[in-house]
């Protein structure tokens, strides 16, 4: 398959303009291989270009021809175009949205816009382009840090719910101002009846999300019938935990689902948030790789035993991020946690993040030994700074860490403990130090 690559140093960005390569030097046209007519005409038949200008200056001209360029690439069907935090702006994202509508047999886009100034204008625009890509099945479409707002979320979801191919989703709405209306939009434009989708990633951290918007998305999310891939990235919203319970409920109609992924930082998650998402892990028997994020929430002792009891019905899962720092687990929590995970016999990735959690040398202790007993474990990412570990913990962990000889990455961070002392530091390192002669890549602190 035929394929160019523009980056940043490499080719400049209107190399493919009409008229373009009169302006260049006989040395630059040949560096770029565009000496002759049929390198052009070349370059209009190739079938996947990778478009990278990230953080570039671009005046409106460049930015008008850059546009142009792509609107020549009549046979491509496949486009990935990374124009975010350039300043491209609302004129410059207008152009480029009608040459990326133009170019109708385009099966995959990635059409990365983040922070590149687009406002409301520029996303009805690019809604009304991306409804002439009735061939679409993959669209992954990034239109974080601006300032599309509800009304310009509503005429997205609009034109991606008339894409009737489409297989793969991925929207970024990261920082623009989205509300509960503009969520409630995204749940009625359709998206969630698209007949084929298989696979949703949904990003909007850091947006004004609140409980009624989380609402019509989890009434929405309970048609995903044949979804195997879920992402939702709700952190730094004010979504409450009725909202977070609404949410846990509905996932338990996704029994089809291979791939979880709930980012709830910040969330005020409880006992009875926990409770319910407990409920919807085990409801998912298909599960193989399982993201959650509770950081700096409520969940405590009692809530850290039900997700652990959850994840004890997992007996299939080949990786975990468990990201649950300031959440009060203390001993109990940590107890309960260590128990399930040293049955997760399949896990080849494992991240912890338990910071925060007042676990002591017992907690420690207990993990380090339900992570020694993982044999195929391969990728470790434990961070347990801020847990009061002493040197017991540390010579557990130490132990774990040196019998896990298939580990090809371990990351691990005991930092701002305090009761640990040299001789437990020493253990730690030589067991760090016994893993690099094997070839595993460490990156460790305490």
């Amino acid at each position: 398959m035929a394929q160019i690559c523009v980056a940043k140093q490499e080719m400049p960005i209107d190399v493919l303009s009409d008229q373009a390569l009169p302006f260049y030097d006989a040395a630059t046209a040949f560096r770029l291989g565009a000496a002759d007519r049929e390198f052009r005409a070349g370059l209009r038949q190739l079938t996947n270009v990778n478009i990278v200008i990230r953080k570039r200056r671009l005046s409106p001209a460049r930015a008008s021809s850059f546009s142009k360029s792509v609107r020549t690439l009549h046979g491509l069907t496949s486009l990935r175009a990374d124009v975010s935090f350039s300043s491209l702006q609302e004129e410059g994202a207008k152009d480029l949205a009608e040459a990326v509508g133009s170019l109708q047999s385009l099966v995959r886009l990635e059409l990365l816009l983040g922070g590149c100034g687009m406002k409301v204008i520029g996303a009805m625009k690019l809604a009304k382009e991306l409804c002439n890509l009735h061939n679409l099945q993959r669209l992954k479409l990034d239109v974080s840090f601006n300032e599309v707002g509800d009304t310009g979320l509503r005429h997205i979801a609009e034109a991606i719910g008339s894409l009737s191919k489409l297989e793969s989703l991925e929207l970024s709405l990261n920082r623009n101002y989205i509300s509960d209306n503009g969520m409630a939009c995204l749940a009625h434009a359709n998206i969630t009846l698209l007949p084929r989708l298989t696979e949703f990633r949904l990003f909007a951290f850091d947006n004004r999300i609140s409980e009624a918007g989380i609402h019509e998305l989890s009434r929405s999310l309970r048609s995903f019938g044949s979804i195997q891939i879920l992402v939702l990235g709700l952190n730094r919203n004010i979504i409450s935990e009725a909202g977070v319970q609404l949410l846990a409920h509905a996932c338990t109609f996704l029994r089809s689902v291979r791939e979880l992924e709930l980012d709830l930082s910040i969330s005020n998650v409880g006992w009875a948030g926990a409770r319910d998402l407990s409920l919807s892990l085990g409801s998912m028997p298909a599960l193989e790789n399982l993201t959650l994020d509770l950081n700096v929430n409520h969940v405590g002792a009692s809530g850290a035993r039900l997700l652990a009891q959850a994840l004890g019905t997992q007996r299939n899962l080949l990786t975990l991020k468990f990201l649950a720092s300031a959440n009060r687990f203390r001993e109990v929590g940590a107890h309960e946690l260590a128990q399930v995970i040293g049955t997760l016999q399949k896990l080849t990735s494992l991240e912890l993040d338990l910071s925060g959690n007042g676990l002591g040398d017992a907690g420690a202790s207990e993990l380090g030994k339900a992570i020694g007993n993982l044999p195929v474990l391969t990728r470790l990412l434990l961070d347990l700074r801020g847990n009061g570990v002493g040197d017991a913990g540390a010579k557990d962990l130490a132990d774990a860490v040196g019998a896990s000889h298939a580990l090809e990455r371990l990351e691990l961070h005991m930092d701002g403990n305090g009761r640990s002392t040299r001789p437990s530091h020493y253990e730690l390192s030589r067991a760090v130090q016994s893993l690099q002669m094997n070839g595993c890549i460490c990156d460790c602190t305490w």
